[in-house]
């Protein structure tokens, strides 16, 4: 009878289906990285959103001038000469409307995105890999 001796550093680590599995503790600093994480890919989501809501103009005058640049900018110089000719009430009429309608371009930006963006964050917090 052979004599074999096993010592604690000879053990090897026991196989996957031995292992118990527990789920992972959740602790207080994994939430606040998570919370972190959250508020800024959420700040990004909403800078890009806004950034997208405030370049449909330029394309609406773009597809207005065809893609000319000279259209564009003479599109762009008409409508800056009647800002500046119009009196105050006019002036501020105006600047309500383009806040009225960025805003509501903004939120419809938003509304469109934000299912791929809540999808992509839970994602990426639950640890599934692309």
């Amino acid at each position: 009878m052979p004599l074999h001796l096993v010592t604690p550093f000879d053990r090897t680590d026991p196989s996957e289906d031995e292992q118990p599995v527990s789920p992972p503790v959740r602790t207080l600093r994994s939430r606040v990285a998570d919370g972190c994480y959250i508020l800024l890919r959420g700040c990004l989501f909403l800078g890009s959103s806004y950034l997208m809501a405030l370049g449909l103009p330029l394309l609406f005058f773009l597809l207005l001038s065809g893609g000319n640049p000279d259209a564009f900018f003479a599109h762009v110089a008409n409508l800056g000469d009647r800002f500046l000719a119009a009196d105050l009430a006019r002036r501020v009429s105006f600047l309500g409307q383009c806040k009225f309608v960025l805003i509501g371009l903004a939120t419809l930006v938003v509304v469109w995105r934000m299912p791929r963006f809540i999808r992509d964050l839970d994602r990426e917090l639950s640890g599934e890999k692309l």
